[in-house]
This record gives structure tokens, sequence and C-alpha cells, in this order.
């Protein structure tokens, strides 16, 4: 089982046959050594998905504990975001029975919910999860309710904007804070009111509407009409001339004013940008196999590599910091470049205890010969791609595959 979980994480991106061989030839250094593409299929299925799950559970634990005080914090709090987001899946009966399907103006796409949450600010996945599209993101965040660290500052865009879940928040044996984009209208009418005055800040007592009570008393809670929750709302002028409005446990405006909250939910775009590194980068939805297992298991490995990754990347921050004393712009490691000069290292870091030290050292020189300036201030039109409904691949202008 040990070869069969190396070789789930080793980027499977391409043809089995071919990166079975490169397995036991680069990553292994065994050229006599192989398997058929079946044997590993019928392999893979006796390793149980949540393998991966717990192996990322590990290793989020070893980065907090390792890092102590110097784990980045806001005000003192861990900035955990919450998001989801879909993946786009084979038409398989075993994927479509497990998974499920969405409607559309072509007709139905076996798809998946992916819903995560991020430490922005160390970049740390810190749980992750794929589920049957049916599975709303509301529902999991609500599950994740008492789970969230108690120092944890949570970030959640306007799809979470609801009563039930901010009342769970504020409900735990110790208080969970958080900051949530509102839709402004049609979501409650203490902001619709909000809308209409001069005032940037306010704080409001908020009761909850049927729909709810409903899922409330579902979760155990007996509560009612009057039942009351008090929430600052905030409000500020997008650069777009949009007026965007937020809902925040966050009461003392003496230490929390309004440009602090309106640059701390601006933090919440990195996991934004963590989904398109998964996807585009890392090859997210070009899957393995045609199994619910196999879906699973690439899910779960494609988050423990996404986070080893950025810690392997961290260790290249005090060389970036004297590159920038001597250039005119901040410079980042390239994340597609780096990606790729993971391949085959990653099992060797896996596998061989004696020489781990020799190939983070080997992976920060590969990681670093990838630099690029980062311009900060730069604003470009969000642009929504639609897949196309024929053809195995997809081409993008200025875009190469880097796996």
């Amino acid at each position: 089982m040990e070869k069969v979980a190396l070789l789930v994480l080793n980027f499977l991106k391409r043809s089995l046959n071919v990166e079975i061989r490169e397995f036991f030839e680069k990553a292994l250094g065994e050229e006599k050594l192989s398997c058929s593409k079946g044997a590993f299929c019928l392999q893979r299925l006796k390793l149980h998905p949540s393998f991966f799950f717990l192996w990322n559970q590990i290793l989020v634990s070893g980065f907090y504990e390792h890092y102590g005080e110097e784990v980045k914090r806001w005000k003192g709090f861990r900035l955990l975001a919450t998001d989801g987001s879909m993946a786009y899946l084979l038409d398989k009966p075993s994927l479509r029975n497990h998974f499920g399907v969405q409607d559309n103006q072509y007709g139905q796409r076996v798809m998946a919910r992916m819903v995560q949450v991020e430490d922005v600010l160390n970049r740390i996945i810190v749980y992750g999860n794929i589920v049957p599209i049916s599975v709303s993101e509301q529902s999991i965040a609500y599950s994740l309710a008492d789970r969230y660290p108690a120092d944890s500052l949570l970030l959640f865009d306007r799809n979470f904007a609801s009563y039930a879940l901010m009342y769970l928040l504020m409900n735990q044996e110790e208080s969970r804070h958080f900051v949530i984009r509102c839709k402004t209208a049609r979501t409650f009418n203490e902001v619709t009111s909000f809308l209409r005055s001069h005032k940037s800040s306010k704080v409001v007592n908020i009761t909850a509407a049927e729909s709810g009570i409903k899922i409330l008393r579902e979760l155990g809670y007996k509560i009612n009409h009057k039942t009351a929750i008090k929430v600052r709302m905030v409000k500020f002028k997008l650069p777009n001339g949009e007026t965007e409005v937020l809902l925040t446990n966050l009461m003392d405006e003496r230490v929390y004013s309004v440009e602090d909250i309106k640059q701390l939910y601006g933090l919440r775009w990195r996991i934004e940008t963590k989904y398109y590194k998964q996807k585009n980068q890392m090859l997210l939805e070009e899957f393995s196999g045609h199994s619910t297992c196999s879906v699973q298991q690439d899910y779960f490995a494609n988050v423990f590599v996404a986070n080893l990754h950025n810690l392997i990347e961290k260790q290249s921050d005090v060389y970036l910091s004297l590159l920038e004393e001597k250039r005119k712009y901040a410079y980042r490691i390239n994340q597609s470049a780096s990606l790729a000069s993971m391949k085959h290292l990653i099992v060797r870091l896996l596998l061989q205890k004696k020489e781990t030290i020799l190939i983070l050292l080997e992976l920060q020189r590969a990681f670093e010969k990838y630099l690029e300036p980062e311009r900060n201030g730069r604003f470009t039109p969000r642009i929504r791609k639609h897949k196309r409904r024929h053809g195995r691949f997809q081409t993008f202008t200025n875009y190469k595959r880097n796996l």
C-alpha cells in the first residue's frame, strides 16, 4: 500500500502506463520493477481515501505546532476562509450514482461539490472535502460550526449569509468570530434600511425567519421568531461603485474600524486563488480513475500536496526578503514551475527518511530558480469561462500544462 499511496500523490495526470513506468524508474530508481495499470487500479481500491484526509490533518497539526508563535495572525486571530467550488467528473455510472448530476441548458453534467477551509494568512488548507452535488455549502458550514478553532476569525462570502449560520457560530461553548458578506437585497430587512442610511457601521438585532427556525430546529436548537442575535453591519464602496455590506460580531469600532473590516474581508480572495491553483496548475479535475474511490483519493491527495508545496515554499521566505532589498519589486515563487519540480521528488521526500533534509533543500533550490515579480495594485475584471461541451482538452491563451 505504501507504493500505491505514493503513486497517487505523484501527480497522475498523464496515461497511467507512462506514469507507472516513470514512477518506478525515476521516483524509486527501480527500472526492473513495474506493474500494469490494471493491477494498480485494483490495489488502489484497498486504500481508503480517508488515509489522505487524515495525513493532511497530521500535516496541518504539525505546521501549527512547529511554527508556534511564528504562525501569522490578524490581531490575534487565525483567519479561516470557507468557500466551495464544483468539480466536473466523467459520466460514469458509479460517479453519477454517488455524486449526482447538475442540469444546465446542454443537459446533465456529473459534478461533485468541494468545500474547503483555508488559513489565508498562512496559505494552509485546514479542512477539505468532496461531496455529492446535492450537499450544500451552507450545510457543511453548519456541521463545522463547533469544529472551527476558538481562536479563529471566519470569513464567508454572500452564499453563506444566513441567520442560522450566525446563530450557530455565536452559540457554541466559545463564540466564534466571523465576517460574512451579505447580499444587498432580499436577505435581512435590517440591511435594506441600513443601505438607505448615511451610517457606515451599525449594531442591530436580527430575528429568525421561518427558514432559519426550521434549519436550527433540525439541528436540535429550540428557537422561535423572537430569538434575536446581535450583529454589526458595515458598508463601504467598492472600486466599481457598488456598495458592499458585511455582517460581523466584531463589535468594538475602536479596535475594528470600517477600514479594518474592509481590508480583512479582502483577504478572503486568497481561497479563490487556491482553487485556481488546484484546478488549473495542479489539474485537480484530471482525475486518474473512474471510480468514486479514485476521485476521492485524487482530491484528498491534491489538498495534501498543495499544503506540502506551501510549506516548502515558506523555506524560501528569507531568500526572497534578501532579494527584495536589491530589486525594485518583491518577488514570489512561480507556482506552476515549482509544482512541476515536485514530481518524483515528493516520492523520495516521503520515502527516504534519512535524506529528508537534503531533499527539502533540493526542492527549495528548485523553487528559487523560478521567481516572478509581485506587482500589487493591479486589477483585472473577472471573466467567467464556460466548459466546452466536446473535446478532451481545453486551450486557453498563454497557458500550458506544467504536469
